[in-house]
């Protein structure tokens, strides 16, 4: 059975099939969904001033949206790696109830300080370490695990030290900070450090997923000490290594908001980064 749904100025959605087992989107919403790149602006909302005292945060309307196209209304969002909220917020704003985890209190009380500002409703939050609290959790299974991870030093790593001119002007340092906030006070090593806990946390959270449930995750990659690292297919070649997922797509993110820099003019080809990764995999049904 297909039905006309409509917006709230009364404009037509499109047609919704009953049979939908995926998300409450009509045909033509799936259309424009599955596409691999998403270019749609997200406006600076929703408190983002305070929100990216957290270098990492993510357009909760993003995050919405990403919700939207892998459950139906009402159903559970697990995020082990909450940092300021940006999915627990969207959860919200669709129509979803979620529980998040982060190991830095910080981050939770802004988040709980943006829904207290925005009269959003607050969702169930645990302060700890993911791959501890995770196991913690009882009841109903999740039926998606989403979530935004630390893109292994980034927060660390200091950016570039060089200078930049403009013609007819003095050279000055392009950066008046060395290096984004840190997410927290967890050092890896090595990149191999980091894959095993990133790995360790979502083989623990895909216990919790129901059959059938999506689990996806934004990921950066990086340009570091002179080389590229492609840590979206680095981790996702660990991922394919737990029971039961299955790698079902890699939707890029353009982060229009992304400021362009000159890297290496004269000299050498060093890429401006302005896309993230979202890696989805699902739990196949027995």
């Amino acid at each position: 059975m297909k039905t006309e749904l409509f917006d709230e100025s009364g404009t037509s959605r499109g047609f919704y099939s009953s049979l939908n087992r995926v998300n409450n989107l009509t045909g033509k919403e799936w259309v424009f969904w599955t596409r691999s790149v998403i270019t749609k602006v997200y406006p600076p909302n929703l408190q983002h001033k305070l929100r990216s005292t957290h270098g990492g945060q993510k357009p909760p309307d993003l995050c919405a949206d990403i919700i939207r196209i892998f459950t139906k209304e009402g159903q559970k969002i697990l995020d082990p790696l909450m940092g300021v909220g940006g999915v627990l917020i969207g959860a919200a704003r669709c129509g979803r109830s979620a529980t998040g985890i982060e190991l830095n209190k910080q981050w939770i009380d802004i988040y709980k300080e943006v829904c207290r500002r925005e009269q959003i409703k607050e969702m169930e939050t645990h302060c700890g370490d993911a791959s501890r609290v995770v196991k913690t959790l009882t009841g109903t299974p999740f039926d998606m695990i989403f979530t935004d991870i630390p893109y292994w030093k980034m927060d660390k790593a200091r950016r570039s030290k060089g200078v930049y001119k403009k013609v007819g002007e003095k050279a000055r340092k392009d950066y008046k900070k060395t290096k984004l906030a840190a997410f927290n006070d967890e050092i890896y090593e090595t990149k191999d450090d980091w894959l095993k806990k990133m790995a360790g946390i979502f083989k623990s959270a895909s216990d919790l997923l129901c059959p059938g449930g999506y689990l996806a995750t934004f990921v950066g990659d990086m340009y570091f000490d002179n080389e590229y690292h492609c840590l979206s297919a680095e981790l996702a070649n660990e991922l394919i290594k737990i029971d039961g997922l299955v790698w079902k797509a890699n939707i890029i993110w353009y982060d229009v908001s992304k400021k362009l820099h000159l890297y290496g003019y004269q000299y050498t080809y060093i890429p401006s980064m302005i896309h993230q990764n979202i890696i989805v995999f699902r739990k196949e049904e027995p």
